[in-house]
């Protein structure tokens, strides 16, 4: 059995081993939509370039309005150009759902944000009024009888525009954030630059258009409370910003659009006209105000299982893992404990689990197998390995984020048994970004 001189001693080394590994634990973090709330207050500007005629048809629609270009002569009901373009002011609020995943590392003031994906203003479309703008050459119609001089802007008020399904999707891997205390103990403020994709549907017209994805960096500016059971994320975003977006649309139009047109020389009439239009360049200039507040749960977590059987030196030897599961940090370790010191062993990984009898205890690993390189254990009785997930020689290439992988450690005991070796318990373990 050990000697209990030696099992401070060894854990102190054990202690300075393991002070290398990242300990960072993971959460996803959940939008509470009761305590959050989007604000976004924008302009948009919705090019429409296309043509117009008179709704005239000799057989369906005879009364109906013709146009021509020629001031004079006969009105053979001609197509001319017509640039239109939308022009909106909106104020949308919402209260947002979605969340992201953190490894937060409180130690070394890190936490890594990823798979952020929030519905801006969840299941509340945002509604604001609009103008239709158009730019057109001179004509004339009849039916009625009238003139268009050309050259100017006529702004023509329409009603309204809908945007629904406002999105915002993170973009690429993790992304470190800064994790500072604050005066306030266990709280952390908290800052990073998240790159994300932001996409809407847009109704035009009576039109509706999926708009995006276009790049939108998300400034997270807030604080990581960790004084409760579960941590807390409260974000403030307060940010200008101007999206060109050249073809949001790609191939969509906008045909056979109904347009009545008050007559301007002479007034009090109406032409009626129809616009055939390309959905072309949109400009959006918004001023996002995120007050959100997100709780998270833990994730990525290992679970102990199956059993370890009495060897020359403890009762069972036990499995733990250590650091990060975030692949990202690549700062994930195994360690077990109650192992007869100074023994070889090998940890061993595999996609599935198992009890069989293996030696002279239980093989807890299977599916996919892979043994990682032979580790000695220490005076202690500890044996430790820490994987590289950057190493694509290494079985531990293999992993995956979202991935589960199974590890238990295999290790010499001469006189422990029949066999000469044995077994400790295994843990599953699933793996983050």
């Amino acid at each position: 059995m050990h000697s209990p001189t030696l099992r401070p001693l060894a854990w102190s080394l054990t202690v300075a081993t393991l002070a290398s590994l990242c300990p960072a634990q993971n959460y996803q973090f959940a939008l509470d939509p009761n305590l959050s709330t989007t604000s976004i207050a924008s302009s948009l500007r919705l090019e429409l370039p296309g043509s117009a005629i008179g709704n005239h048809d000799a057989v369906n629609n005879p009364t109906g309005t013709l146009t021509c270009t020629n001031l004079f002569g006969a009105c053979p009901n001609t197509a001319f150009d017509m640039d239109a373009a939308l022009v909106g002011d909106t104020d949308f609020v919402g209260a947002p759902s979605g969340g992201f995943t953190a490894s937060v590392d409180l130690q070394n003031g890190l936490a890594l944000i990823s798979n952020l994906a929030v519905s801006a203003l969840g299941k509340d479309p945002g509604v604001g009024d609009i103008t239709l703008e158009l730019l057109y050459q001179t004509f004339r119609t009849q039916q009625p009888n009238s003139l268009f001089v050309g050259g100017f802007t006529l702004p023509l008020p329409l009603g309204q525009i809908t945007v629904d399904d406002i999105v915002l999707a993170q973009s690429g891997g993790p992304v470190p954030g800064a994790l500072v205390a604050s005066a306030v103990p266990g709280v952390f403020d908290f800052t990073a630059l998240v790159p994300t994709s932001l996409s809407f549907d847009i109704d035009v017209l009576g039109n509706q258009s999926a708009v995006g994805p276009v790049p939108f960096p998300l400034p997270m500016v807030g604080s990581l409370d960790v004084r409760g059971a579960l941590p807390v994320f409260t974000l403030t975003v307060d940010q200008k910003n101007t999206q060109t977006i050249p073809d949001p649309a790609p191939g969509q139009t906008i045909d056979d659009y109904v347009l009545d047109v008050p007559t301007i020389l002479p007034p009090g009439n109406t032409a009626h006209l129809l616009l055939d239009l390309t959905i072309g360049e949109l400009v959006f200039d918004s001023l996002v105000d995120l007050d959100w507040s997100a709780s998270g749960t833990t994730v990525c977590e290992s679970v102990s299982y199956c059993s370890a059987t009495p060897n020359t030196y403890s009762s069972g030897a036990q499995v733990m893992s250590l650091g990060s599961t975030s692949l990202f940090l690549n700062g994930f370790g195994l360690m077990a404990h109650g192992v007869p010191p100074q023994h070889a062993g090998r940890f061993c990984m595999g996609s599935k689990q198992a009890f069989t009898p293996f030696g002279d205890g239980n093989l807890c690993v299977a599916g996919t197998f892979r043994r990682l390189p032979v580790v000695f254990s220490d005076l202690g009785g500890t044996a430790l390995y820490q994987l590289d997930f950057g190493d694509p020689s290494q079985p531990s290439s293999l992993i995956t984020p979202g991935s589960t992988w199974n590890f238990q450690l295999v290790f010499r005991d001469p006189i422990g048994g029949p066999l000469t070796f044995n077994t400790s318990d295994a843990i599953a373990v699933t793996f983050c970004p």
